[in-house]
C-alpha cells in the first residue's frame, strides 16, 4: 500500500468515523445490526474512494510535481551552467581584449621608436649631405691652394739653391748659417712631403700595399721631432716590432702626424710644466693597435662626443679647420676598416687606433 492512499484512507476514515459518530448520536443505532451494516459498507467504500482518488487524482498531480521540480531543477542547473559558461566565456574575451591592448601598446611604442630612429637617421643623412657638400667645396679650394703652395715651396727651393751657389762662389763660411740653411732645407722637404699628403688625401691616388706600423709612426715622429724638442715635449715609445698591415701607409702616417700635432698644441696651450708623450704599438690576435697617450689634462666632458665632428674644434679659428679628427676617423674606419677611439687617461687624452689583420698578414 502507497503512502499517498494510506494517507487518502486515513483521511478518509477519520471523515466517516466522525459522521458515524454524529450519526449514531442522532439516530440511536450505535449498537444495532444496521448501523455495523452501515459501518461496513461505508468503510469498503472508503477504500475504494481512497484508492480511486489516490491513483486517479493525487498521484498524478505528485508525479507532475515531481516532474515539475526535476524540469524546474534541471533548468536551474542549465541557467547555472550557462552562467558560468558566459562569465568564463567572458572572462576569456576580456583576457584577449586585455592582451590585444597590451600589444596595441607595445606595437605604438615600437612605432614610435622606429619613428624616433627614423627622424634621427634623417636628420644625420640631412646633416651629412651638408658636410659633403661643403667638404666637396673646400677640397676644390684646397686643390688650388695647394699647387699655390706648391710653388711658393719650389720658389723658396729654387732661391735657396741659388743662395748655396754664391756661397759655394765667394766660398763664405759660417756654422750658423749653414745649419740655417740646413734647417730650411729641412722644413721645405716636410713642407713638400705634407702637400704631397694633403693632396693625396683631398684627390687620393695611393693603392692599398702592405707596410710596416712601426716604420709609419716613426716617420710620422720624424716629421714632428723638431717641433717637439723645441717645446721640450719629451717622447716615450713601446713598439712591437715586425707588424705588417695592408692599406693606405700614407694615409695612416697622416693620421699619427695629426694625432700627435693635437698633442703638441694641447701641452703648449696649457702650458703644462713636464710635457710628455707616449706611443705604443702592440698586436693582439685580430687587429694591430696603436696608442697615443699625452698629459695635457684631456678634453671636457661635455664636447667629447664632439670632438670627430667636422669643423669641430677646441682651438681658436686661426690655427685649426676642425677637421683634423674628422678626416682622421674617415681614414681609418672607412678606409682602412678600422677603429679610432677617444678617452679621457689619468693624466690627459688617450687616442687608440686598432686596424684589423686581413688573411694575408696574418
Amino acid at each position: 500500500m502507497s503512502k499517498i492512499f494510506r494517507r487518502v484512507f486515513l483521511l478518509n476514515f477519520l471523515i466517516l468515523f466522525v459522521a458515524l459518530l454524529s450519526y449514531s448520536q442522532l439516530t440511536n443505532l450505535f449498537f444495532q445490526k444496521d448501523f455495523f451494516y452501515l459501518v461496513i459498507i461505508l468503510t469498503l467504500s472508503s477504500i475504494i474512494i481512497s484508492y480511486l482518488v489516490s491513483k486517479i487524482i493525487i498521484l498524478p498531480i505528485v508525479l507532475n510535481l515531481k516532474n515539475s521540480k526535476e524540469e524546474f531543477e534541471k533548468f536551474n542547473n542549465d541557467m547555472k551552467n550557462q552562467s558560468h559558461q558566459k562569465s568564463f566565456e567572458l572572462e576569456l574575451v576580456n583576457s584577449a581584449l586585455q592582451e590585444k591592448a597590451k600589444e596595441q601598446k607595445e606595437l605604438a611604442e615600437t612605432l614610435q621608436e622606429k619613428l624616433t630612429f627614423e627622424i634621427i637617421n634623417r636628420e644625420k643623412k640631412e646633416q651629412l649631405l651638408i658636410h659633403q657638400s661643403r667638404l666637396a667645396g673646400i677640397g676644390k679650394i684646397s686643390i688650388n691652394m695647394l699647387n699655390e703652395c706648391e710653388e711658393s715651396i719650389s720658389s723658396v727651393n729654387f732661391i735657396l739653391q741659388n743662395i748655396n751657389t754664391i756661397h759655394k762662389q765667394i766660398d763664405f763660411k759660417n756654422e750658423l748659417v749653414n745649419k740655417s740653411m740646413e734647417q730650411l732645407h729641412r722644413v721645405i722637404n716636410e713642407m713638400q712631403m705634407k702637400n704631397e699628403e694633403l693632396k693625396n688625401f683631398i684627390k687620393p691616388n695611393e693603392e692599398k700595399k702592405e707596410f710596416h706600423l712601426d716604420e709609419i709612426v716613426m716617420k710620422s715622429l720624424e716629421m714632428l721631432e723638431e717641433t717637439f724638442m723645441n717645446h721640450h715635449i719629451k717622447i716615450d715609445y713601446n713598439f712591437s716590432k715586425s707588424i705588417t698591415l695592408y692599406g693606405f701607409p700614407t694615409e695612416f702616417s697622416q693620421v699619427i702626424f695629426n694625432i700627435l700635432q693635437n698633442a703638441k698644441d694641447a701641452l703648449i696651450e696649457k702650458d703644462v710644466l713636464v710635457k710628455k708623450v707616449f706611443i705604443s704599438i702592440k698586436k693582439d690576435n685580430d687587429f694591430a693597435s696603436v696608442t697615443i697617450v699625452d698629459n695635457a689634462g684631456g678634453i671636457a666632458k661635455n664636447i667629447i662626443e664632439d670632438i670627430f665632428e667636422p669643423y669641430f674644434t677646441t682651438k681658436s679659428y686661426r690655427k685649426a679647420s676642425g677637421l683634423g679628427l674628422f678626416i682622421s676617423k674617415i681614414i681609418i674606419e672607412e678606409n682602412m676598416q678600422g677603429k679610432l677611439d677617444f678617452e679621457n687617461a689619468s693624466e690627459g687624452a688617450k687616442f687608440t687606433i686598432k686596424i684589423p689583420f686581413f688573411e694575408e698578414n696574418k
